[in-house]
Parts: C-alpha cells; sequence; structure tokens
C-alpha cells in the first residue's frame, strides 16, 4: 500500500449489491429497480430501460416521468409497481455484518436481538392554553392575519396550489390542533435541517428521536427540548442512570446504515399501545441517500406492520415528476406566453430554457392527469431513487389503511444543497423567474410541520386512507408547497442556467457596483466634510470669523458634484438593484439637488452661514450610511457604526433641516427668475407683490416641511428601536 493512503474500511451496514467482479454499480441497481418496478405491467417498457441501462446516468429522468404516466393509468398500475420496485429493492439491496453480505429484507428478519437502552428528557416549559401556528418568513415571525395575508399572497402568486393555502389557512385558525401533547413522533434523522423536531416539541409533541452518535446532535436536541413543554426519547448506549445531560449526550444515538434491525427493534418496545407517527427526514448525499432511504423503508415497513394504526411521514422534491392540477398546468402556459422578453433572448442565445408543459396521462377510466416533470437531472439518478421508493412506501402503506403525510417541500437553502456552488447560484437567481421561490430552512420547516398538522388532524386530508383520491399517486398533488416550480413558464430543469446567469448579473455584479459606488459616496462626502473641517480648524473654530467666510468656494464643485450623482440611487431603484422604492428616493435626492442649484444660482445665497450646518449634517450622515452599506454589501457589520448609522440621526437630521430652512429663504429671496419681466407680470405676483410674492413661496417651502420631518424622524425612531431595541435587521440591499 502506498505510504498516507487509508487501507478502505470493509462495506458495513446497508449496501449496494456487488457483481461477479466486487464492484457495487450504484447506477446498475437504480436502472434495474426502475426495470423491475413495471416489468409486470409494461414490458415493453422494461425492455426499454434495459436496453438504456448503460446509459442511464442521462437517460434516467425520461423513464422517471414514463414511470409516473404508467402509474397514472390506474389505481392498481400505481401499487403494482410501487410493490414491485419496493420488493425488488429489499431483496437485492444488502445488508452486510461481520463480512457476511445477505438480502436486506433477510437481516431485518435475523438479527432480533435488542441492543439500546432507553433515555427520555421531558421539557420543563408549560404547555399554552393556546397554541399559535407562527412562520419565520424574511425576518419577520408571521402569525394571525400577518400569515393569512402571506398565504393568501402566496396562492394569488402560485407558489403553493390552492389546496395547500386551505390547508395552511386551517391550520392557523385551529389552534386546539396544534397541542401535540397527546402524539408520539418518529424521527428519522431528528436533526434534520428540514425536519420538525423543534415545532413538535414546543408544541408538546412526544419525540422518539433517531440519530447518529454524535454529541453535539444530542446536545442540541436535549437542549431544545428542556426549554419546551414536549418531551424526547432516544435510544442510549447504556442505561440513563444518574447520566448528567453531557454524558447523556456522549452515549446517545445510533447509526440507521449499520444498525438498521437493531433500530427497528428498540423502535418496537418504546412507547407501547400508542399511535407512532414515523417520519423519514435523514439526508445524505449521493449514494448514501439511497442506503440511507432503504434502511428507513426496512424499518418504517416492519412498524407498518407490526404496531397497530402507525402512520407515516415524508417530506417530497418538488425537483420530481408529479401529477399536478389542470389550474397549474394552465397558469404554466400562460406564465410562457406572458415572459419578459429578456427570458426570450436567453432561451435563444442557447441557455436551454424551455417551455413547461406539462405532459397528459389518459387513464384507464378516462380521467386525464397532467403530470409535471420538474426533474434536474444534475441532482443525479440516485437522490431520484431514494425519493421515489418513499413514495412507493407512501401510497402502498396508505392503500393498506393508514394515514401517510407526504407532501411536496419547496425548493430550501440547506447546507446540504447550498454547499454546492452551482446550485447556490441557480438558487439565488431564481427569483427572477416568477412565481419560483426558494426558501430559508426555518421558512421550510415551518410551512412542513403545518401541512403535518393538517394531514393528522383533519379527516378530509389526502393523507387520511378514507378520502377518495383517483389515483394514489395523487396524494403528492394535493397541498403541494412546490415554490412555483408547477406554476413557472419555463421547465423546472432548464432554469438552471439562466438562473446562474442572472445571479452573476445580479448578485455578483451588482453587488460589486453598488460596493464600489457606495465607496465613491463615501469618499467623496469625506473629503466634503475636511474641506469644512479645514475652514473651521483655519479659523480656530470661531463662529463670527465662520459666518464671515463663506465656505461655497472650496466646496462647490465636490458638493455638486456627488450630490447630483445620488440621482443614481433613483435609477438603482427603478432596476430593482435596491429595495429602496424609486418615488421616496427621487423625493429625498431631489430636495436637496434643487437646494444645491438654488445656491449656485444666487450669489448672495452662497455666503450664507447655514451652509456649514448643511455640510456638517449632509457630510457626516453620508460618510456614516453609505459606509454603512458598503460594509453590508460584503456581508460584514460593524456594531459601532450600526450604532452610529441608527443614532446619529438624532443630532444631524434636525442640525440639517435647520440649516436647509436657513438656506431656502436666502435662495428663494435673491433667485434671478424675480427680475424676469414674465415672472414680474404673472398674475401671482402682481397681486401679491415682489416682497409678499418672496415670502408665499418660502412659506409655503416652509410648510413641505412641517409634515415630512416629524414623519421622518419618526420613521427613522421606528428603525432604530427595531434595529437596536432587539429587533431582526432586514438583508436588503440600499443604495
Amino acid at each position: 500500500m502506498a505510504k498516507g493512503k487509508r487501507e478502505a474500511r470493509p462495506p458495513e451496514g446497508v449496501e449496494f449489491p456487488a457483481d461477479d467482479t466486487g464492484r457495487r454499480s450504484t447506477l446498475s441497481l437504480n436502472s434495474a429497480a426502475f426495470q423491475a418496478s413495471v416489468a409486470k405491467v409494461d414490458s415493453g417498457m422494461a425492455s426499454q430501460i434495459g436496453q438504456d441501462a448503460p446509459k442511464w446516468r442521462k437517460k434516467y429522468s425520461k423513464y422517471v416521468v414514463e414511470n409516473v404516466k404508467l402509474s397514472s393509468r390506474s389505481p392498481d398500475n400505481a401499487l403494482a409497481i410501487a410493490n414491485a420496485g419496493l420488493d425488488y429493492l429489499h431483496d437485492n439491496m444488502v445488508f452486510i455484518r461481520n463480512e457476511r453480505s445477505m438480502p436486506l429484507r433477510m437481516a431485518m428478519h435475523e438479527f432480533k436481538s435488542d441492543s439500546f437502552a432507553t433515555g427520555t428528557i421531558k421539557g420543563g416549559a408549560r404547555l399554552p392554553k393556546t397554541h399559535n401556528y407562527e412562520v419565520p418568513y424574511k425576518n419577520k415571525m408571521l402569525s394571525g392575519d400577518d400569515l393569512l395575508v402571506q398565504i393568501d399572497r402566496w396562492v394569488h402568486q402560485g407558489v403553493i396550489e390552492v389546496s395547500c393555502g386551505h390547508a395552511l389557512n386551517e391550520v392557523a385558525r385551529s389552534s386546539e390542533w396544534l397541542d401535540l401533547s397527546g402524539l408520539h413522533f418518529v424521527m428519522l434523522g431528528a436533526s434534520s435541517a428540514m425536519g420538525p423536531f423543534e415545532f413538535l416539541v414546543s408544541h408538546g409533541a412526544n419525540v422518539i428521536a433517531v440519530d447518529i452518535d454524535r454529541p453535539h446532535i444530542w446536545k442540541k436536541l436535549i437542549s431544545i427540548t428542556k426549554s419546551s413543554p414536549g418531551s424526547i426519547t432516544f435510544p442510549l448506549k447504556k442505561p440513563q442512570g444518574s447520566q448528567t445531560e453531557a454524558e447523556l449526550a456522549e452515549n446517545a444515538g445510533c447509526n440507521l446504515l449499520t444498525q438498521t434491525p437493531e433500530i427497528r427493534n428498540w423502535l418496537m418496545t418504546v412507547h407501547k399501545g400508542k399511535q407512532l407517527v414515523i417520519g423519514s427526514y435523514a439526508y445524505l448525499d449521493g449514494a448514501l441517500f439511497v442506503k440511507l432511504s432503504m434502511a428507513m423503508d426496512a424499518i418504517a415497513k416492519d412498524l407498518v406492520e407490526s404496531r397497530k394504526n402507525t402512520a407515516l411521514a415524508y417530506l417530497c422534491t418538488p425537483t420530481d415528476c408529479h401529477i399536478g392540477t389542470p389550474a397549474a398546468s394552465a397558469v404554466a402556459s400562460r406564465n410562457n406566453r406572458s415572459a419578459p422578453a429578456w427570458q426570450s433572448v436567453l432561451a435563444l442565445l442557447g441557455t436551454g430554457l424551455r417551455r413547461n408543459g406539462f405532459r397528459k396521462a389518459q387513464s384507464d377510466d378516462g380521467s386525464v392527469y397532467h403530470c409535471v416533470d420538474a426533474i434536474v437531472p444534475e441532482q443525479g439518478p440516485n437522490y431520484i431513487l431514494a425519493k421515489r421508493l418513499q413514495h412507493w412506501r407512501a401510497i402502498v402503506t396508505r392503500d393498506r389503511g393508514n394515514v401517510v403525510s407526504s407532501n411536496i417541500a419547496p425548493a430550501t437553502r440547506t447546507l446540504s444543497v447550498v454547499h454546492n456552488l452551482s446550485f447556490k447560484m441557480a438558487y439565488g437567481g431564481m427569483k427572477h423567474f416568477r412565481p419560483l421561490e426558494v426558501f430559508d430552512q426555518e421558512t421550510s420547516s415551518a410551512v412542513m410541520a403545518g401541512l403535518l398538522v393538517w394531514d393528522l388532524k383533519c379527516t378530509n386530508s389526502a393523507a387520511n386512507p378514507n378520502t377518495e383520491l383517483g389515483n394514489p399517486l395523487c396524494l403528492f398533488t394535493e397541498t403541494s408547497f412546490h415554490g412555483g416550480a408547477w406554476r413557472c413558464g419555463h421547465k423546472y430543469s432548464t432554469v438552471g442556467t439562466s438562473a446562474v446567469l442572472m445571479y452573476i448579473l445580479t448578485e455578483v455584479l451588482v453587488t460589486a457596483y453598488l460596493f464600489l459606488y457606495n465607496m465613491l459616496q463615501f469618499f467623496g462626502w469625506g473629503y466634503v466634510a475636511y474641506i469644512a473641517l479645514s475652514l473651521c480648524k483655519a479659523a480656530n473654530f470661531d463662529l463670527g470669523a465662520l459666518a464671515s467666510q463663506s465656505p461655497w468656494g472650496a466646496v462647490a464643485l465636490p458638493l455638486r458634484f456627488f450630490q447630483d450623482l445620488a440621482f443614481m440611487e433613483v435609477v438603482h431603484s427603478l432596476l430593482r438593484m435596491t429595495s429602496s422604492h424609486w418615488m421616496t428616493v427621487l423625493i429625498q435626492v431631489l430636495s436637496r439637488v434643487l437646494l444645491v442649484e438654488g445656491i449656485v444660482m444666487t450669489p448672495e445665497a452662497q455666503a450664507n452661514p447655514f451652509i456649514y450646518g448643511l455640510l456638517f449634517a449632509w457630510g457626516i450622515t453620508e460618510i456614516v450610511r453609505y459606509s454603512f452599506y458598503g460594509l453590508k454589501l460584503l456581508g460584514r457589520e460593524i456594531p459601532l457604526l450600526t450604532w452610529l448609522r441608527y443614532s446619529l440621526f438624532l443630532v444631524l437630521y434636525p442640525l440639517g433641516v435647520a440649516s436647509e430652512l436657513g438656506c431656502v429663504r436666502s435662495v428663494v429671496y435673491n433667485l434671478p427668475y424675480w427680475s424676469n419681466d414674465q415672472v414680474a407680470s404673472s398674475a401671482f405676483v402682481k397681486t401679491l407683490g415682489v416682497a409678499n410674492a418672496k415670502l408665499a413661496v418660502t412659506v409655503l417651502y416652509y410648510f413641505v416641511y412641517v409634515p415630512f420631518f416629524p414623519m421622518l424622524f419618526g420613521h427613522m425612531l421606528a428603525q432604530r428601536k427595531k434595529i437596536l431595541g432587539g429587533g431582526r435587521k432586514g438583508k436588503n440591499k440600499s443604495v
């Protein structure tokens, strides 16, 4: 063995089968599973899969769609395909222990011994009398009417299906549904980013947590539980006894891949007589996900068969092929026809953008199903098989009379996804292809937990086996939170390249440009303030001397240039490069520019000592503001700078307004327009006289400030309280 090269560990636990050469091919198993699933229903398709097996990585998505279409023909087809696929996987995936390999199905029958003690932690918080359904979204915690409004907005935007909006509305209105103290949830992958662990224990649920034996994971789970009204039951390497929390964390946990039978055995013994809801939430990349899904499936299968009324819970991916809704199909076509012209240009440039055309599937009873293909081939055949076997288990289990919650979750910025740079950039650019929306994991976890509650509490939910569905696959149609994938005008898998380009353009290039703009303004206003300070220093800060010495000649050029440059901020708003409304920005910029240009036009106003107040109020404000936003664009924040940004206005804003008003009078009274014959002969001037007309214009200008000053000052006070008083900071770009 070469120096420094580690010897490969012998395979252990759930594994892919080895061929005659000892090679464990993931693609061979993958294609064979799909082939076996359809063999008895459509031998022709099975034969085609066999022929394309050597090119499976490129061909797999086509056959996933065909699998769904074939399943759509009848409920019998769907169930036969699901059962055949699952049987093949359980008979061909293997379990290895002590260098002995056997089919996974056999291993689950052979290893019946217990190997875990049981740990229990009960939370110390009281169960609230009234439960509120809360969803964190864009730096806000939505509940009540605010949440209902947002749900309605998602429905109208096409981010979720109507049935999903209805379900979430009902959960938000049904406080009694959120009392989960009588329910017992098995979480396979309790620490999963998308899993509902924190939601469940916060509403009093009893969670049986299964996760890898890593102390930091269990410290977090135990800590969350202790501050909640819920409880956690978990496997231990030795009896709980008087172990401390730290010791419990060291001894807690298990390995789903290598201890699959023992985990099943342990789960058979916990909370006997209680109905279990088994959620399969664990995730690993690539081929490991297939092995993990098989391990979870083997556990769930046996528990469903052995424990009465066991329910199952899954999270489906939108990047799959599903039976969609006729409405989603129609809206997708409409959105394609009305797509912005720049998207058509991107398509012509070879980015691969294609129309989101649903595939129609005729069923044996004459019904037409609309199959939406949102598979992203780059995710690979292993990912799709891992999710597909969950679909198969879901419909087979529901058919036998068990409740099965299996809802489509939106694209989510989990670490396991965005660690891939291409996916991160694609997710960042998808917002430009409406109604696509990518969610933070806190939002996704909360909405999917809400849909889980709906499925378990509402007797009319699709999860309930007594609810009639046209086809078993319609289980995944109802309450779909697909994040716009179904209703986007472009096929989801073809948006990626264009989304990456838009991300580079709008996030990378625009961010770089905005940073440079902020830095230019920062140094510009710094120069203006430096000139003003130098003049004050030269006059020894003597107010009398300063009043007789105008700073205008020294600052006019840079002041005018950098203030006029601020018109670019209106352009930034119009192009949606920043979050501020363009009209608000225009008013703010225009009020300053008009004053500066007025001073330029009136030599008498240039000697006004109030100009010093303008220079210091504007200069210091802009130095702080532009540096604050410049660093924010880089993802940096300096606490002192944040405090200055939201505190200096308490002094500088009144100083600036007073200085502006002081300059306005000298500008208005000395404007050269008053000597213009047309102005002098106007009805306004002739009626009031020149002196009174000047006074009237000045008073009118002052009155404009009267309502705006307290309004804007109050807004800044509210912002200060929000930012410095414990409120959550917004993340939108500014300037």
